[in-house]
């Protein structure tokens, strides 16, 4: 449902990453965002965040190579890469192409490289690499999301079993020893999926539907703890199992924004989300909408609180790098970016 009046109102008010955006995705003007590019390549957020993605712009004391993939440094790529999308950049653009180059090639050396896969996928990179890796992930999930499982946890007496856990991890949930090397989804996966859904045809979008049906549902809410848990390997090493993919606040949108939680990461969880017809039939949608209502002014722009879009050091999934970028000096920053946000929910219904 786009709103033809209001995005007018963007592009005549907003910095150019929303102002490309709004011409590109929401009015489909393919001309006018052409003649946006230059202005959104020099911008100078999206300078900076190509040099965060550039490997060799890396700043020193970020961990060993290996782990720039993973991270809550704005150099990694988990940080950089999803920040420019939402800064209106995708996989055919030069500068994002240039600037990624290092990841691309590790990637294309290793078979280990799910994150970085989801990323790029979701950055809209149609090399056959990216295909054929997100394929084969969403066919893996699928598999699994099949087996109606959702019992993930050992019992309390095998939990009083286990030896050398590390102090942090003490009351922690452990995962079943038989689901390791399962393929169960994370918040990636969702990013992954929503770069592709569409593009890899009726059987492959009818899978990635399957995939969110599954965790749209009380019962995968109730059982699956925040993060998954702690997966105990073959050499009975334990690891944190990274980012589940609920619904923030899927019991009720008002009682997890009013009860203090990240309404940040709410807003770039629903963005994603948006891309699926599940998550827009869902009743965690209509209320998400119905709620961020109560900030529509008379004009029919929106004005969320600031700090609803707030900038901070941290990881892109939980919702740290929620801005556009627009500049903070304007009187009308605010408004812009809360009414994109909206627009971009919207667009969908």
């Amino acid at each position: 449902m786009i709103n033809e009046k209001i995005c007018g109102w963007l592009i005549n008010n907003a910095d150019a990453p929303i102002r490309y955006r709004t011409a590109k995705e929401l009015l489909r003007d393919n001309s006018f965002a052409n003649a946006v590019l230059p202005e959104l390549f020099e911008n100078k957020t999206v300078q900076k965040w190509l040099e965060n993605l550039a490997h060799e712009k890396l700043p020193p004391g970020t961990g060993a190579v290996w782990c720039y993939e993973h991270g809550c440094f704005d150099a990694c790529l988990e940080n950089a890469l999803p920040k420019l999308v939402q800064m209106g950049l995708r996989g055919e653009m030069r500068p994002l192409d240039d600037a990624a180059a290092f990841y691309k090639s590790r990637a294309a050396g290793r078979n280990d490289m799910g994150l970085s896969v989801s990323m790029f996928s979701y950055a809209g990179f149609t090399d056959a690499f990216f295909m054929e890796k997100i394929t084969e992930r969403i066919f893996d999930l699928h598999r699994f999301v099949k087996k109606s499982i959702y019992d993930f946890y050992i019992t309390e007496k095998e939990r009083e079993n286990l030896r050398k856990v590390p102090k942090n991890w003490k009351n922690a949930d452990f995962i079943k020893p038989e689901l390791r090397g399962e393929h169960y989804p994370f918040i990636y996966d969702l990013m992954g999926m929503a770069g592709v859904y569409g593009m890899l045809g009726p059987e492959t979008d009818k899978k990635i539907e399957e995939i969110l049906a599954y965790i749209s549902t009380d019962e995968f809410h109730v059982n699956v703890r925040d993060g998954y848990g702690i997966l105990i390997d073959e050499n009975n090493t334990y690891h944190s199992q990274g980012w589940d993919p609920k619904y923030p606040g899927w019991f009720s949108v008002a009682d997890y924004i009013e009860g203090g939680a990240s309404v940040p990461k709410l807003l770039i969880y629903a963005e994603i989300v948006s891309k699926f017809k599940i998550a827009l039939n869902t009743r965690w949608f209509t209320e998400l909408l119905a709620y961020l209502e109560r900030y529509a002014t008379e004009n029919d722009t929106y004005i969320f609180p600031k700090e609803w879009l707030k900038e901070s050091p941290g990881y892109a999934v939980q919702g740290h790098h929620v801005s556009f970028g627009e500049n903070r000096r304007k009187n009308n920053w605010c408004e812009i970016e809360s009414t994109f946000h909206m627009q971009l929910l919207k667009q969908n219904i």
